[in-house]
């Protein structure tokens, strides 16, 4: 079974990965800009997906769109129509769908999905529903162990991972899991815990490196990074 897990997640060891895409002070975190950004340079890609009231996935970072939007409302209150009509920043940006960031980046590049928020199996069977007949690249990760926990019950054929720091997920209980990946903080990764998780074969990929530094420092201890600010 590591042999085959190896297999299925080799291709996240090639592609250093844009945090919620190729964005700048120009372009907006998790929008339509910032994926065709990435994909254009060639660079797989990390986005952010949460829940609307009608149980659509919206790929948003936050809960609520006061940072983003500068709006104090939930994403789970509203539906997504109502969503749409946001815009990021006061940029040209609005919220779109994991419906429609597949669509941009039409299976030039791989994806990883960080599932946010607290436990609810809806986001994962609508994940599913959209995902399963897209020909690119997905790999599905988060947090919330009760979301991967839920996966590796229900739909272990997808790839997976779960999100390590110093404070989450970092009990070696979580190797039982049959995991694909795992993505740890790059404050974290040469932790004794991670020294062993390594001596596993587990692909690690770390974040967010956004410095010189601590791209020296994911060379040593990581496969692949999550990258923002720097050139990979």
């Amino acid at each position: 079974m590591k042999f085959i897990n190896l297999l299925k997640m080799d291709w996240i060891k090639h592609l250093p990965i844009a945090h919620r895409g190729l964005h700048n002070d120009k372009i907006s975190e998790n929008t339509r800009e910032a994926f065709k950004s990435a994909a254009i340079n060639n660079y797989a890609i990390e986005c952010d997906v949460v829940l609307s009231k009608d149980h659509e996935i919206v790929v948003i970072h936050d809960e609520n769109l006061k940072r983003l939007c500068s709006t104090n409302l939930n994403v789970s209150d509203l539906y997504m129509s109502e969503l749409r009509e946001f815009t990021i920043n006061n940029s040209k940006s609005n919220i779109i769908s994991l419906d429609e960031m597949l669509h941009i980046v039409n299976a030039s590049v791989p994806i990883i999905i960080e599932i946010k928020g607290n436990y609810s199996p809806y986001i994962e069977n609508r994940i599913y529903e959209i995902i399963r007949s897209y020909t690119g690249k997905v790999a599905i990760k988060s947090f919330n162990i009760a979301y991967i926990q839920w996966i590796c019950e229900f739909l272990p054929f997808l790839t997976k991972g779960l999100i390590v720091d110093r404070n989450n997920n970092n009990n070696l209980s979580i190797l039982d899991m049959n995991l694909d990946f795992i993505s740890c903080d790059i404050d974290f990764i040469d932790s004794n815990f991670m020294s062993k998780v390594r001596k596993k074969n587990i692909p690690i990929i770390t974040w967010t490196v956004d410095s010189f530094e601590k791209k020296q420092k994911a060379k040593m201890y990581s496969d692949n990074i999550i990258f923002e600010k720097i050139v990979p």
